[in-house]
C-alpha cells in the first residue's frame, strides 16, 4: 500500500491503536509518524501544528520515568472527548524496564488513542511487535542507490561501499560518505585492525570515543574536560559486528563482503579465529551495546570489551 494510503486510514482512524514505523534513523520514519500524527489529531500534511496540540505528546528521551509520564498523561486525559496520540522515537533503545511499563498501555489502550513508534524491530520485545502494526521503510536495491550517489559525483568504490552498507535506504548511504564519519571510520577501523595484537587498541579505542566537555563550575567559570560518548561507542561497535559478519561470510566463502575496505583485516581475522570465536566476538558487542541502553560507563564499557575479546 502507497504511502498516501497509509496517512488517509491514519487520518480516518481505520487502523490499529498501535503503529510502529520500523526502519534506521535515516529512513525518514520519525518524519513519517509526525505526519501520521498530524493526519490523526488535526487532518493536515503541518508536522509544525503539532507544537500547539495539547492531544500530542512526544517524550523527550526514552527513560522510565519518561515513559511514565507520557502514558499517565494519555490516560488521566483519556476520558475527555477528541483523539489523543502519543510518539515515541527510537523505541528500539528503550530499557527492557521501559518496554514493560510500554506493554501494558498497548494491552489495554485508552480508547481514541494511537501509540506511535520510531525504530528498528530487532530492539522491540515480541510481545511490544505482536501489539503493533509495523509499516517499514521502503528500500532500494544497493545498485540503485549506487548509481545516484555516482551521479552526484561521489567516487565510485565509496559509492559502492556504502549503498552495500545501507540496508537499501538512501538517506542511510549518504550518511555513510560525509567526511565526518569517513573520518571516524578509518580510525575505527584501525582500531578493529589492532584487536588481533597481544596489547589491545585502548588508548586508540577511547581516543576515538573521547568528547570534549564544557562545564561550567561554581565561580562561574568554564572548565573542559574529556568523556568518552556512548554514541560515538555505539558506532564502533556496530562498525565491528559489520565487519564480524563479513569474515564469517569470508569463512563460508560467500561473496557478500559489505565493508569493501578492510578485506585484509578480514581475512587476517578469518585466518586467526575459528567460527565459534568470531560469533563469540559478535555476542559481546552485542553485550557492549546492550550495556550501554542501560547506562553503563561507556569507558568501562571499553574496559570490559577488550578484556573480553579474544
Amino acid at each position: 500500500m502507497r504511502e498516501t494510503d497509509w496517512l488517509n486510514r491514519i487520518e480516518a482512524g481505520d487502523v490499529p491503536h498501535a503503529i510502529l514505523f520500523a526502519g534506521p534513523k535515516e529512513s525518514e520514519q520519525f518524519a513519517l509518524a509526525r505526519r501520521a500524527a498530524a493526519r490523526y489529531l488535526l487532518h493536515t500534511d503541518r508536522t509544525d501544528a503539532l507544537s500547539d496540540s495539547p492531544y500530542f505528546v512526544e517524550p523527550e528521551d526514552r527513560s522510565i520515568e519518561a515513559v511514565r509520564d507520557a502514558l499517565t498523561l494519555i490516560n488521566a486525559e483519556a476520558f475527555g472527548r477528541g483523539r489523543r496520540c502519543i510518539l515515541f522515537t527510537d523505541a528500539h533503545e528503550m530499557s527492557e524496564a521501559s518496554q514493560d511499563v510500554l506493554l501494558k498501555t498497548l494491552e489495554e489502550p485508552p480508547a481514541d488513542t494511537l501509540l506511535l513508534l520510531t525504530g528498528i524491530e530487532s530492539g522491540l520485545r515480541p510481545t511490544i511487535l505482536s501489539r503493533c502494526m509495523i509499516l517499514r521503510a521502503e528500500t532500494e536495491p544497493w545498485q540503485t542507490i549506487r548509481k545516484r550517489l555516482i551521479a552526484r559525483g561521489v567516487e565510485p568504490a565509496l559509492a559502492e561501499r556504502a549503498a552495500k552498507l545501507s540496508d537499501g535506504v538512501m538517506g542511510r548511504a549518504e550518511a555513510f560518505i560525509t567526511e565526518e564519519q569517513q573520518t571516524f571510520r578509518r580510525s575505527a577501523l584501525d582500531c578493529i585492525a589492532q584487536l588481533t595484537r597481544t596489547a589491545k587498541p585502548y588508548a586508540a579505542l577511547t581516543a576515538l570515543c573521547t568528547d570534549i566537555t564544557e562545564e561550567t563550575g561554581e565561580d562561574g567559570s568554564s572548565k573542559k574536560g574529556k568523556r568518552v560518548s556512548a554514541a560515538a561507542l555505539d558506532r564502533f561497535l556496530d562498525l565491528l559486528q559489520s565487519v564480524l559478519l563479513d569474515v564469517l561470510r569470508t569463512k563460508y566463502d560467500v561473496d557478500a563482503v559489505r565493508n569493501t575496505d578492510c578485506t585484509e583485516t578480514e581475512k587476517h581475522f578469518a585466518a586467526v579465529f575459528t567460527i565459534s570465536q568470531i560469533q563469540g566476538m559478535i555476542q559481546l558487542a552485542t553485550d557492549a551495546k546492550e550495556m550501554l541502553v542501560y547506562k553503563a560507563s561507556p569507558a568501562l564499557t571499553v574496559d570490559w570489551l577488550l578484556a573480553k575479546l579474544p
